[in-house]
């Protein structure tokens, strides 16, 4: 039977008596006869009643404690007075479906990240944590991809998704049922050399284009109409700049939006002010934008959206 339960350090318990701070925990569950385990970033104005939530993904390599500090979620949820989550994988990979030989095994079997976060969400939502009609998710390369996924399979839970620098493949497409209209937004750069702006075809499977991908969404959601602008730059040195696309004429409570960043690689876009780390490093990710604050403009779009059960 699938156990759940949450453990909080000596720290996080000294923290809990300051009325000025709340500690972030760390939760773990027994699953398929192993521990999974997720980072619970919880700001004080939030504790006592249900919050809205963003699950966030990082991508292949990464941690959950390394993709925390480096994205710049905790200090949007802390002014705007959310709960944000970030999940560890198995072998800091996700498995986001098919091809099979390609996803991550535990004990001979999938790993099953579908159940991961949806044992997640109802936890938090038994013990009251989160407003279960405003739980979101984002992600980051593997993790988008995860996050497309998860909109597919849990559409009754998860109110708008925002992938960053990630794509569907035809098999995600091939098995998608959401059911209804789901909100997204994409961040993609039009030089990522990892997850390519315009798919590629290997001897496993299809990668999509981000245009694909994007008109997939538009016709599940509905959108008739499309407008678009350049975001102001604010840094003449750098090579990449953000336009700005949004679908309109969408049906009742759906959205798709898209920021395209020219000459942009695999990154996730951070002002160039903030004095950030990277998600992921090296030179071969290509440009990293610095005209956007990415979690800032996700939380904007979020907000507009809840699910109605």
């Amino acid at each position: 039977m699938l156990q759940a339960f949450c453990r909080l350090t000596i720290v996080s318990l000294i923290l809990m008596c300051s009325t000025s701070a709340y500690a972030d925990e760390t939760l773990t569950y027994t699953m398929q006869n192993t521990t999974r385990s997720a980072i619970l970033h919880a700001p004080a104005a939030t504790v006592g009643h249900a919050a809205p939530v963003v699950i966030a993904l990082y991508g292949s390599g990464d941690s959950a404690a390394h993709f925390q500090t480096s994205i710049g979620f905790d200090a949007v949820a802390d002014r705007e007075n959310f709960v944000v989550v970030y999940p560890d994988a198995i072998d800091a990979h996700w498995n986001y479906g098919r091809p099979v030989r390609k996803m991550p095994l535990l004990n001979g079997q999938q790993v099953d990240d579908i159940g991961f976060v949806r044992t997640l969400i109802d936890d938090f939502v038994t013990r009251k944590l989160v407003d279960e009609n405003r739980i979101y998710v984002t992600g980051f390369s593997r993790g988008a991809q995860l996050s497309f996924t998860l909109a597919c399979a849990l559409p009754d839970k998860i109110a708008a998704i925002a992938p960053v620098s990630g794509l569907m493949t035809e098999f995600q497409i091939d098995d998608c049922r959401p059911g209804h209209p789901m909100p997204i937004m994409m961040v993609n750069g039009t030089s990522d050399d990892t997850l390519l702006y315009d798919g590629f075809l290997s001897e496993d499977y299809r990668l999509l284009s981000v245009p694909e991908t994007l008109e997939y969404w538009r016709r599940i959601d509905g959108c008739s109409g499309e407008d678009s602008k350049s975001l102001p730059r604010l840094n003449d040195h750098d090579r990449t700049r953000v336009t700005l696309f949004n679908w309109t004429g969408c049906k009742t409570g759906a959205g798709v939006r898209f920021y395209r960043i020219e000459n942009g690689g695999h990154r996730w876009p951070r002002l160039v002010e903030s004095g950030n780390d990277d998600p992921i490093k090296g030179a071969r990710f290509g440009g990293r934008n610095g005209d956007i604050e990415t979690a800032v403009e996700i939380w904007d779009f979020f907000k507009q959206y809840q699910h109605h059960q």
